[in-house]
């Protein structure tokens, strides 16, 4: 079977002809089989590239390809680091989880339940230390200090912007 092959003349700059050169010394074969190769596994890269995004596939499933290939490891890569950080992120939270109910129950064990008549009092007293709370938590975020970590510094005295002001993030709802 006879190929009909079409004659191309282009230039190259300096440097890619040279690259050229040792592409097909390293083949074995002339610079215009040469480019002929490269232009035919350029042009296959493409088909596949594009076949990435169509190719029907489950996870799990066998990758044909070197795109599909490259890719899928990339997945695999990035799957176990997102199921590792997302255990991680679970135990966190269920320590804390944890550890906040200890604190309740402490709490409730060790303060006393509020007469109804006092009940107002307690209820702006709370409101105004929360929003120092509040406003303390935002401070020491914005610092990067994060207690969980345990490195953040000694504790900075927290300044008391009177009843009116925001305490940083709006908290849930105040107290009943």
């Amino acid at each position: 079977m006879s190929t009909l092959r079409r004659l191309i003349h282009g230039r190259v700059d300096p440097a890619d002809h040279r690259q050229l050169q040792q592409e097909a010394a390293a083949r074995g074969v002339s610079m215009t089989a040469c480019v002929g190769d490269i232009l035919r596994e350029y042009f296959a890269l493409r088909v596949e590239m594009a076949s990435v995004m169509t190719a029907p596939g489950q996870a799990g499933d066998r990758h044909t390809g070197l795109i599909h290939s490259l890719l899928a490891r990339s997945e695999e890569r990035l799957a176990a680091t997102l199921e590792a950080r997302t255990t991680e992120l679970g135990d966190r939270l269920q320590r804390l989880e944890v550890m906040l109910d200890g604190l309740v129950r402490f709490y409730l064990v060790h303060t006393p339940e509020v007469p109804p008549e006092d009940q107002a009092n307690a209820t702006a007293s709370a409101n105004r230390r929360y929003g120092k709370y509040r406003r303390f938590v935002t401070g020491r975020l914005a610092e990067g200090n994060l207690a969980a970590t345990g490195r953040g510094g000694g504790q900075r005295p927290v300044e008391d912007r009177g009843e009116g002001s925001r305490p940083g993030p709006t908290p849930s709802e105040p107290l009943p």
